[in-house]
């Protein structure tokens, strides 16, 4: 299964409409979007433009979150766990700390939230932070694709 991952899109809308635009040319079956959406008209470009399986969780910036469960009723808290693609995928905004700790038994832990990309095997797991979207704090603006069949992992940098 090839998954989309977003994060951290801080109501970039330009960039997140790159993003998505980009998975849907690759044909990615799902979305994921670690968190920091921000405002519920950045969650209706995401309602709007996928239509398929999408899972989304809040971050710590996303203050509106009646607003954004109104127009994307997956959202909720992390960490959970996520089966697609015959892997178990631990997702949460946060990276793994004390205060934080990852879905136990899983083949990937993914999260958002420090805006800096990371792909890494640690331990026989990945772990996988699609870095921002919106660009705002690092001025690479990113995604990420991931294969879950491998755990390949692409990350793709939004045309600034």
């Amino acid at each position: 299964m090839l998954i989309g991952i977003v994060s951290d899109s801080h109501d970039h809308m330009t960039r997140l409409e790159a993003a998505l635009d980009r998975c849907l040319r690759e044909g990615i079956e799902g979305l994921i979007h670690p968190g920091d959406i921000i405002a519920p008209f950045a969650a209706r470009l995401v309602a709007d433009r996928w239509k398929g399986p999408r899972i989304t969780v809040y971050g710590n910036n996303d203050g509106e979150r009646k607003g954004l469960k109104t127009v994307l009723p997956e959202i909720t808290d992390g960490a959970i766990l996520v089966e697609w693609g015959g892997r178990r995928i631990s997702l949460d905004h946060y990276p793994p700390d004390a205060d934080h700790e990852p879905v136990a038994d899983c083949d990937v832990i993914l999260f958002g939230h420090t805006h800096q990309v990371l792909v890494e095997s640690r331990e026989g797991r990945l772990y996988l932070n699609p870095g921002e979207t919106c660009g705002w704090v690092t001025g690479r603006p990113t995604f990420a694709l991931l294969d879950t069949e491998n755990l390949r992992v692409e990350i793709i940098e939004i045309e600034k």
